[in-house]
C-alpha cells in the first residue's frame, strides 16, 4: 500500500510538471507570434538616409591592374599606403608610398588633379585610404584591386 501510494504521487507529480512545460511552450509560442503579426501590420517605413561615408564607400572606384597601369601611363599616380617593412616584397617604382598611418597627415602631399591610384597588400587598406582621401575632396582616386599580392609582376 505504502508503495502504491509514492507511485501515484510521483506520477502525479510527473503529470502536473508535463502540464506546466506544455503552458510555458504555449505561452512562449504566443509572444514569438505576437512580435511577427504586430511586425505585418506594422506600416514598412522608408529606409534611413545613408550618411554621408556610406554615400562615398558606394561611390568608390574599384580598378583592376590592367587598368591602373595604363592610367598611370596616360599620367595617373600609384599610391602605395603600405607599412615601409612591406615594401621589402616590392614595390612600384613610379609609386607614391604613403603608410595608411600616416595619410591623415600627409594627405596634402598628393595632388588633386591627377587620378590616383591607391594599392596596399591586399586591397582592404587601400579602400580606406580611398574613402579617406573622398572625404577629404578628392575625386579622382581608385581603389586597385588585389592589392601588390595581384600585381602582374613581369611588367
Amino acid at each position: 500500500m505504502k508503495c502504491k501510494m509514492i507511485l501515484l504521487t510521483l506520477g502525479a507529480a510527473l503529470l502536473l510538471t508535463a502540464c506546466n512545460e506544455q503552458k510555458a511552450e504555449t505561452k512562449a509560442e504566443a509572444k514569438a507570434e505576437a512580435p511577427a503579426a504586430e511586425a505585418q501590420a506594422a506600416p514598412v517605413a522608408a529606409p534611413a538616409p545613408k550618411p554621408a561615408s556610406a554615400a562615398i564607400a558606394d561611390k568608390i572606384s574599384m580598378v583592376d591592374w590592367e587598368t591602373a597601369l595604363e592610367k598611370v601611363k596616360e599620367g595617373g599616380l600609384f599610391v602605395d599606403v603600405r607599412n615601409p617593412a612591406e615594401l621589402r616584397d616590392g614595390f612600384i617604382q613610379s609609386s607614391i608610398n604613403i603608410p595608411l598611418p600616416e595619410l591623415k597627415t600627409r594627405f596634402a602631399e598628393l595632388p588633386k588633379d591627377k587620378d590616383l591610384y591607391i594599392y596596399c597588400r591586399s586591397g582592404r587598406r587601400s579602400e580606406v585610404a580611398t574613402h579617406f582621401l573622398m572625404q577629404q575632396g578628392y575625386e579622382k582616386v581608385h581603389n586597385v584591386l588585389g592589392g601588390f599580392m595581384a600585381y602582374p609582376h613581369e611588367q
